[in-house]
Formats: structure tokens, C-alpha cells, sequence
């Protein structure tokens, strides 16, 4: 067996058994077993893909992988009259035999989506709350599947939304990593929560876009997805070499600050850096220059940098850090991008003492307005209790200081903004920048919300503020 076939049954594609079947044809092997015990047969059974297993077993699989019981394999492609005939002279403990996922009958036919099957095996004493290997649940399998109106009576039968597996993962959780944007739509829509991350954002898990976007309409910041759903979303690609030339590359190679405000650049390096999704250290490997150059190398392969899609289709993107401080290529960004969603690029410069660089922050949309809050920046520029807020206008790329009043937030970054109307904007999470009686600086979490009143530009405590 090569490896293709497994990777290609795992990647679950829509057109999977057309890929499988030219496999099949090649005359490709079918029963071998990795080290960890995966084979085509069982890959395809995980995934509660029975039309590939039911293909797979015609051409000679060897079905004892799966560890299927006489009921399990009833249930996966036997007709309704003919499981309830079985089931009338099976005893209970027959229902609960495991196959090689850990999976009973009943588990098989949630994911296979059928409800009459699953009442039926309920009727004869099927173990409801049963979990299949990790502890996988009832909804999780359905998600798993991507299997909708399943989820739906599931949920209407009270089963637990937001019951999690031995790894902590909700029927959510599973959906937005699997890929399954249909499940992921569903199982908002029933009432499904976001779940808090120990490791980052939850956004960051979403396996496309379409995932993405969907967790977007839940508050969900599309800044903080994974560096190759950020290429798919803004339609670059993924870690490739740009196309410049040596010369573009060394004219072309170092950050430089705008001279005047919104100040465009046609620099080809920058845009094809962008385009290709290159770090610095790749094109310098690529172009070959000088190691010892103390400069880092302009790069937009970056964290930190805020995303913002906009209802005219652009997406808009403001600053952003490449590497940590320790890396050659350091550097913190004060530049703002525009995506015009039709492939066009745009990249606007900005003196530093005009908007300084800037990563970390957040940028919330008001009118026409982009409202860009926060910063972590280098240590230089850091000013504790102090909130810097700066205003991009969309429609000119002008980028303006705001002096703001009140109680502020303080040194403030990786926290969340949101409009409110008739409020402002609230400031949420994140960590500040603090310094102690001896003067050295800290990074504290906070733990309070605030709001900004975008007439007045006064900033007010709102300890307590729900929904943010």
C-alpha cells in the first residue's frame, strides 16, 4: 500500500471515492496496516465513510479490520426490516460490541446519519451515553460524519451539546479541526458554545476559511487564524519564493518607513514577498546575500498584524511582527495592506512618528473607520497606563492619532475590541504592560473590561460587562 491511498481516504475529499477508485484500478493494495494500526478499511470506517468501506470490502479488503459484529455490520448496510428481525433475537449485550474504533452499533449508526436505525437499536437497549475511543461522544460522531440532521435530533433528544471527550473537545471543537463547515454552521446554530482555549484562540483550529468566517460571526477574530488559512483567505500563497529578481531583492530588501502619510508603494519585491508568502530567511537563502547584514529583511509572513474584512470585499490589514526578538529579522511593522479580493494588492507607508509600528493591537470597524487599539512594540516606545488608539480611514488609507481621556486600559495587547452601539467600543482580555515599584516591567493579565466612547474619547471602566 503507498502512503497516498491512506492520506488521500484521511483527507475525506468530497470527490473521495472517484480517488479511490483510481487507486483500486492501479491495482493498488489494499490490507496492509501502518505501525499505528491505520489501513484504508479502517480509515474510511473512522470517518464514517461506508460507501468506501462497503467498495473497498468488494475489491477483496479484508473486513476482519474493522471488528465489525454481525449487528455493526447490519446496521451499516442492511435494510430496516432485516436489523429489526435481528435485533428480536440478539440479546442486549450483543449491542454493545466494540469495533476497532471502540464503537457500538449504535455510535455506527449515528455517524451513518440514519435516525429510524438509531431509534431502533434504542427501542431494543441500546446504550445511549456510550463513547467511542477517546471518549468520543454520540454528537462528536455525528459532527464527525458531518452528518446534520442527525445533530439536530441528537440535541432534541438531550444529548449534551457541549459535552467533551478525554481531550476536552466539544462536537464543536471536532467540526472546526475536521474541516466540516456544514456541521460547524449546524452545531452554531443549535446553540453551540465557543469554547475557551488553553493554547491560543479557537479560531486558530478552523481547518478553511469558510470555517473561519463562520466562527467570524460569533466574534471569533479572523486575525488570529493559522498562517496557511490566512494565505487561502487573503489569496496568496503558502511559504513559496518570490518572484523578483536579484536586483529587486537588493533594492528592494530592508523595511523602510513612509516619508508622508498613506504613502503607496509599487516596490515588486514587497508585493511579490507578499504574494509568495516567503519568510526572510527564505529569500535570503534564496538570493544568496549577506549573512551579516544587521537589518532584517522586509517580510509579510507575520503575527500580531490585525485583519479586518471589509463589507466592500477588501480585506485590510494593519502591521504586524515577524519573528521574536532574538531572530536576525525582528521587526515590528507600521505599514497597512489592502486586499481588494479581486487579487489586487496595495500597500500603504507611514512615517513613524505618523503611526509608530505596531503589532498585537486590535482593529475594530466603525463606518468607515478602522479603530486601532493597543500595541505591544518595542520596548522603547512602551508607556504604561497609557491605551495608544489610532484612526485609519478606509476610504483614503490617512492614518491619525486620537487623544483620548479617562480611565484607560493601560499598555494593552492580544486582547478583543468590539463596537457597541450606543457604548462604543469595549476592551476585553489580553495583557498589559506594567512596572513595579523597582522599575522593572511586567505583563499582567487583564482581567477588566473598558470602553471607549468614540464621541467623547473618554475611556470608562466596565468592570462586570457581559458579552464581549
Amino acid at each position: 500500500m503507498s502512503i497516498s491511498l491512506l492520506k488521500t481516504i484521511y483527507n475525506n475529499a468530497p470527490n473521495l471515492m472517484e480517488q479511490v477508485e483510481t487507486f483500486i484500478q492501479a491495482g493498488e493494495r489494499l490490507d496492509d496496516i501502518t505501525e499505528y494500526g491505520e489501513s484504508p478499511l479502517r480509515v474510511a470506517s473512522c470517518n464514517g465513510r461506508f460507501d468506501v468501506v462497503q467498495r473497498l470490502l468488494e475489491e477483496g479488503a479484508a473486513e476482519y479490520q474493522l471488528e465489525w459484529s454481525d449487528t455493526a455490520h447490519l446496521v451499516a448496510y442492511g435494510a430496516l426490516a432485516g436489523i429489526e428481525a435481528h435485533l428480536a433475537r440478539t440479546s442486549c449485550s450483543e449491542l454493545e460490541i466494540r469495533d476497532f474504533w471502540e464503537r457500538t452499533p449504535f455510535l455506527l449508526a449515528v455517524m451513518r446519519g440514519d435516525i429510524a436505525r438509531v431509534e431502533l437499536l434504542l427501542r431494543h437497549g441500546a446504550d445511549r451515553s456510550v463513547v467511542g475511543r477517546c471518549g468520543k461522544t454520540a454528537i462528536q460522531h455525528a459532527a464527525h460524519a458531518n452528518q446534520l440532521e442527525m445533530l439536530e435530533w441528537l440535541v432534541r433528544q438531550g444529548f449534551d451539546l457541549e459535552a467533551t471527550d478525554e481531550l476536552g473537545d466539544t462536537a464543536l471543537a471536532c467540526a472546526v479541526s475536521d474541516g466540516y463547515a456544514p456541521a460547524v454552521g449546524r452545531l452554531l446554530a443549535l446553540g453551540a458554545k465557543i469554547p475557551a482555549q488553553s493554547d491560543g484562540d479557537f479560531i486558530w483550529h478552523a481547518a478553511s476559511v469558510e470555517i473561519a468566517k463562520l466562527l467570524v460571526e460569533y466574534d471569533e477574530d479572523i486575525s488570529r487564524v493559522r498562517t496557511e488559512i490566512h494565505a487561502e483567505l487573503v489569496g496568496t500563497q503558502f511559504r513559496a519564493l518570490p518572484d523578483s529578481s536579484r536586483e529587486e531583492y537588493l533594492t528592494a530588501r530592508f523595511r523602510e518607513f513612509g516619508r508622508h502619510n498613506a504613502e503607496e508603494t509599487s516596490k515588486h519585491h514587497w508585493l511579490a514577498m507578499i504574494r509568495s508568502g516567503a519568510s526572510a530567511w527564505q529569500a535570503d537563502e534564496y538570493f544568496k546575500t549577506d549573512a551579516t547584514e544587521n537589518r532584517p529583511k522586509w517580510c509579510y509572513e507575520r503575527f500580531g498584524r490585525s485583519t479586518t474584512l471589509m463589507p466592500d470585499s477588501r480585506i485590510i490589514e494593519v502591521g504586524g511582527e515577524h519573528e521574536d526578538f532574538y531572530d536576525p529579522d525582528f521587526c515590528i511593522y507600521n505599514d497597512v495592506v489592502v486586499f481588494d479580493g479581486k487579487g489586487g494588492i496595495r500597500i500603504f507607508s507611514y512615517p513613524e512618528d505618523v503611526f509608530p509600528p505596531t503589532d498585537s493591537h486590535t482593529a475594530t470597524l466603525v463606518g468607515d473607520h478602522l479603530y486601532i487599539i493597543g500595541n505591544l512594540g518595542y520596548p522603547a516606545q512602551r508607556r504604561p497606563g497609557f491605551t495608544p488608539v489610532y484612526r485609519l480611514d478606509t476610504r483614503t488609507m490617512l492614518i491619525e492619532r486620537l487623544v483620548t481621556t479617562g480611565i484607560m486600559p493601560g499598555w494593552i495587547s492580544r486582547h478583543r475590541a468590539r463596537f457597541v452601539a450606543g457604548q462604543g467600543i469595549l476592551v476585553s482580555g489580553g495583557k498589559c504592560i506594567v512596572t513595579s515599584a523597582s522599575g522593572k516591567e511586567d505583563y499582567i493579565a487583564n482581567t477588566d473590561t473598558y470602553c471607549l466612547d468614540l464621541e467623547t474619547r473618554i475611556w470608562m471602566e466596565k468592570n462586570g460587562l457581559i458579552g464581549i
